[in-house]
């Protein structure tokens, strides 16, 4: 009786682990608890992770913008050199001043005055020097002849240095001939006019003057 009983025990225990068996998956084998580590394996991981956290940050981080911007230098113009001109300054004697230009007049008969310097009126210092010339024109019909014609002082202020000139050469019909005559203003102030004769002393030609102001 005793080992029926124990009979029947082990029956079901072996029926128990037979359902068991079929109901239950196979549990799948427990990994190694201490694998042996990989040489290298360590140091592979610490750089990816690296490399991973780095290409993220830079992910993260704005694209930079290039605010440098070339300016360009400032190129050098050439300059011109300025050419040297020369100056030429031409100084003019200072002529006297006379209150009315010369118009061709005439001084006789036979003749016509065409130039005169200085005009009359023209203003002088007391005992300045100054040339008078006249230029005179043959307008008759007979030839002036410097054998027996001269050129003197007929009248008005002397104020000349001599009395008579030469007729230089002889004058046909329309010719000209030109007369200088030195003189000196006046001591005193005043207007002053000078009278000259072309021809012979008791037969004069022509008649010319001329008229200055001293101041």
């Amino acid at each position: 009786m005793e080992k029926y009983a124990v009979r029947k025990l082990v029956l079901l225990i072996a029926a128990l682990f037979i359902l068991l068996a079929c109901e239950l998956p196979a549990l799948p084998l427990l990994a190694a608890s201490n694998p042996s580590p990989v040489p290298g394996a360590l140091e592979t991981i610490v750089a990816a992770t690296a490399g991973a956290a780095q290409a993220q940050t830079m992910l993260a981080l704005p694209s930079p913008t290039n605010t440098l911007t070339s300016t360009p230098l400032p190129t050098s113009t050439p300059t011109e050199t300025p050419t040297v001109t020369q100056t030429f300054i031409f100084i003019l004697p200072t002529l006297p001043t006379a209150t009315e230009p010369f118009v061709t007049q005439s001084a006789g008969a036979n003749c016509q005055v065409i130039a005169q310097t200085p005009v009359d009126n023209t203003q002088f210092d007391s005992r300045e020097a100054f040339t008078t010339e006249w230029t005179i024109r043959n307008t008759g019909s007979e030839v002036w002849s410097s054998n027996n014609l001269d050129f003197f002082h007929s009248g008005g202020t002397d104020m000349h240095n001599r009395d008579v000139l030469d007729l230089p050469n002889n004058v046909g019909t329309d010719g000209e001939v030109t007369f200088k005559v030195e003189m000196v203003a006046p001591r005193n102030s005043g207007t002053y006019t000078s009278t000259w004769s072309l021809g012979k002393q008791n037969k004069p030609l022509c008649k010319v003057s001329v008229t200055i102001v001293v101041r």
